[in-house]
Order: structure tokens, then C-alpha cells, then sequence
């Protein structure tokens, strides 16, 4: 009895802990997350504006368009939001939103190269997203007409869809046009489409929660589709793996970039840009995914004010160069070992344990495509800790010794990570076709 009391209380313990976890969790979507991370962005460059004007800090102009021209594209790839309105998510529009976010990414790396082309690209941008949204807001009859006939915060949407839509074509005509307006002024305009964009993603959060059926669904659906061109077809990603596809392509272009600049092909890129935009990502993916270290967190508004924290950080480094990198650097390195630690224990060093202190009757047999993503998570796993590694090696081994460590190893390793985390996302979607 004693024993079967003891189940029914452990039982209990673990639905009650559920139960908290469940309840602790703050459910975003994805189109509020980017909003979230976007407003930290402007609120955060408007105020370093002011102190850049005095000449109190650096300034780096193509890096800050280039992560906003990212987060832009990933607005693209995850939902389809374009400049010119909500389009279907065919693999079309999911390789113009890498092409563009890796622009903008080459523009983080060298700001003094890009900095004409990709001012102009976030000018057309911000310009063409405020007026087409502003004309579809009171063209279309389920928008602005039906809104403003609701009490509430169908209302407050509206309003928070005119500010934003409003404030984008001012920002637009000053990006286009350099010293139309004083930098002084810039800066309060950039403080209120921040403070707009919160206002526009606590809108969408709550209209959401008040109307909508369902939340978000991570894995698409699977409605029947008609034939047609590939490219043409929705692509059917889910958020982590449109995050993942990215950041595949990224880490390839990284390391790259890295060996080429370790041979003397191409000049010293902005590595101040770079720490920062794998912060923004860490940021975007706790925010909407609460994965974290290698492991699934309880979205609480703790976890939401870390990753709000991530994205500041992140945000500045991208702005403002060559201040945060000396804590940026260790803070990542640490962050890929503990994630490959974890993705190692929880996903191949566990089960395996488990099934040797507990084999089944039958013997169990994997299919190939199985066993082929536990290779891939192994070598992700080891991948990520060298990585994590290798960027504190100027600090474990200081001297010649850990730039040479540095300099060989770190191109290697981060090429390898993104051709992993592609082939990641390649056997998730055959996983996912099959089941």
C-alpha cells in the first residue's frame, strides 16, 4: 500500500509540476516576438543617438541598417510579411528573405563597404512596408473598418497600426535623404516607433488571445495543396527550422569569410557586428522557441526580459563597435559548450543509458533516417563544443599560441556547423513528411 501511495503522490507531484510549468508559460508568436526584439532595437538606437550626435560614441551606419534589414528578412522567411503585405510563404519568398538577410548580414560584417548600398535597401524597405501598410489598413474591409467599429482592442490596434505605418514612411524619407532632419529629432522619432512597436506587439498579443481559436502552431499544417511549381508551393517550415536554415547559411558564410580573411583575400571584417548578430538570434530563438543552452525553457517574464536583454546587448554591438566584444566573445563561447554538453546528455548519452539499464523484450531496430540524425545531433554536439572552445582560446591559451589555435580551428568549425545545421533541417522535414 505503502508503495502504491508513494506512486499516486509522485503522480501528483509531476502533473502539479506541469501544471505550474504550463501555467508560468507566456505564449508569443512569432510576428510579436520580431516586433518585441524590433522595438528594442529602435528604442535602444534612438537613445545611443543622442550620445553619438555629442560624439560621445562610435557609430557603425551599415552595421545598424544591416541588422535591421535581417530582422526584416526574417519577418520573410518565418511568415511571409513582405514589404508590400502578407503573401504566401512559398520557398520563393523563403530564398528572397535569405538573400536579403544575407545582404544584410554581409553589411553587419563591412559596414564601410555597404553602408550606400544598404541604407538605400532599408530606406525602400521601411518606406514601401509604411505606405503599402498604411493603404491596406483602411483599403481592405476586415482591417481598419471592421477594427474601429469594436471597443477595445481591436481599436487600439488600429491606432497602433497607424503609428507604426506613419512613423516608417517619416523614417523612410530621412534614410533616403541624410540630414532632411536633425539628428536630434531622428532620435525622438526613433524613441516613439520603438515605444509604437511594443504598443503594435501587446495589440497583437492580446487581440490574438481574444479572437483567435487556436495559438500558433509550431509544425504546419498539412491541407491539401494543388500542383504546382516548386518554388511556388508553401514551404512547409516550421519556426525552428526556418531559424535554423538561416542560421545554416550564416555560419557557412562566417567561416568563409574567416579563412578567406585569414589568407589575405579579404580584409578584417566587423567582428563587434558579428558577436552582436548571433546575439540578436539567441534572443529571437528564446524569445520564440524558449530554447535556450540547448534545452527547452518555461517562457516566463524572466526568460522574456533575458532574451529583451540578449537583444539590447546584441543591438548594441551592432550600433556602437568595439565595446562589448571583449564580453560578448567569452559569454558565446560559453553559452556553445554548456548547449553542446546539454545536446550531447539529453538527446544521445541519456537514451543510450536508458536503454542499456533497461532493454526491451524485443530488439528495437531504427530506420536509417533515424539513425542518420543521431550521427548529425553527435557531431552537432562536439562541433558545438570546439566551437565554444575556440572562441576563449585567445583567453585560455593568450599569446601567439591561442590566435593560432584561433585562427585555424575557427573557420573549420564554424563551416561544419552550418552545413550540420542544414542537414539538421533537412532530416526534420523527412521526419516530419513521414510521420
Amino acid at each position: 500500500m505503502s508503495n502504491k501511495n508513494l506512486r499516486s503522490e509522485s503522480s501528483a507531484q509531476q502533473q502539479l509540476k506541469r501544471y505550474i510549468a504550463k501555467s508560468a508559460e507566456i505564449s508569443l508568436s512569432t510576428e510579436v516576438v520580431l516586433l518585441i526584439v524590433g522595438g528594442v532595437f529602435f528604442l535602444l538606437f534612438g537613445v545611443l543617438l543622442f550620445l553619438i550626435e555629442r560624439g560621445m560614441l562610435p557609430y557603425s551606419e551599415g552595421s545598424m541598417y544591416g541588422l535591421f534589414v535581417v530582422l526584416v528578412s526574417m519577418q520573410i522567411i518565418t511568415m511571409g510579411k513582405t514589404p508590400f503585405g502578407d503573401v504566401l510563404r512559398s520557398w520563393l519568398v523563403v530564398i528572397v528573405g535569405l538573400l536579403t538577410a544575407m545582404i544584410g548580414t554581409l553589411a553587419i560584417f563591412y559596414p564601410g563597404y555597404l553602408s550606400v548600398t544598404i541604407r538605400i535597401l532599408a530606406g525602400l524597405i521601411v518606406l514601401i512596408s509604411g505606405a503599402s501598410g498604411l493603404l491596406q489598413l483602411f483599403i481592405s474591409k476586415d482591417k481598419a473598418r471592421t477594427w474601429v467599429k469594436v471597443p477595445g482592442i481591436l481599436q487600439q490596434l488600429t491606432v497602433a497600426c497607424v503609428l507604426v505605418y506613419g512613423i516608417e514612411i517619416a523614417l523612410g524619407i530621412i534614410t533616403f535623404l541624410p540630414g532632411i532632419m536633425p539628428n536630434l529629432l531622428t532620435a525622438m522619432l526613433l524613441l516613439i516607433f520603438g515605444a509604437s512597436l511594443f504598443f503594435l506587439a501587446r495589440c497583437i498579443h492580446i487581440a490574438t488571445q481574444q479572437y483567435s481559436s487556436s495559438s500558433e502552431k509550431m509544425v504546419p499544417s498539412r491541407s491539401p495543396r494543388k500542383k504546382m511549381f516548386f518554388l511556388l508551393e508553401e514551404a512547409a517550415l516550421t519556426v525552428e527550422n526556418t531559424f535554423n536554415i538561416y542560421q545554416g547559411f550564416l555560419l557557412i558564410l562566417l567561416g568563409i569569410l574567416v579563412l578567406f580573411m585569414i589568407l589575405g583575400i579579404l580584409p578584417s571584417f566587423n567582428s563587434d557586428g558579428q558577436l552582436g548578430l548571433l546575439l540578436v538570434l539567441t534572443s529571437l530563438q528564446l524569445l520564440a522557441l524558449g530554447q535556450f543552452v540547448g534545452s527547452q525553457v518555461t517562457r516566463s517574464w524572466l526568460v522574456i526580459a533575458f532574451g529583451i536583454l540578449c537583444a539590447a546587448a546584441g543591438s548594441f554591438s551592432c550600433i556602437v563597435p568595439g565595446i562589448l566584444s571583449g564580453v560578448i566573445q567569452p559569454l558565446l563561447g560559453i553559452q556553445n559548450i554548456i548547449t553542446g554538453v546539454l545536446l550531447l546528455a539529453t538527446k544521445i548519452i541519456a537514451p543510450t543509458l536508458y536503454g542499456i539499464r533497461s532493454p526491451s523484450e524485443e530488439p528495437v531496430t531504427f530506420p536509417p533516417i533515424v539513425k542518420r540524425l543521431f550521427r548529425v545531433l553527435t557531431a552537432t554536439g562536439i562541433v558545438t563544443i570546439l566551437f565554444g572552445i575556440n572562441m576563449l582560446a585567445p583567453l585560455l591559451l593568450p599569446g601567439l599560441l591561442g590566435i593560432v589555435v584561433y585562427a585555424i580551428l575557427i573557420p573549420l568549425l564554424v563551416i561544419i556547423m552550418g552545413f550540420l545545421s542544414l542537414i539538421m533541417v533537412s532530416i526534420t522535414q523527412k521526419l516530419q513528411q513521414a510521420g
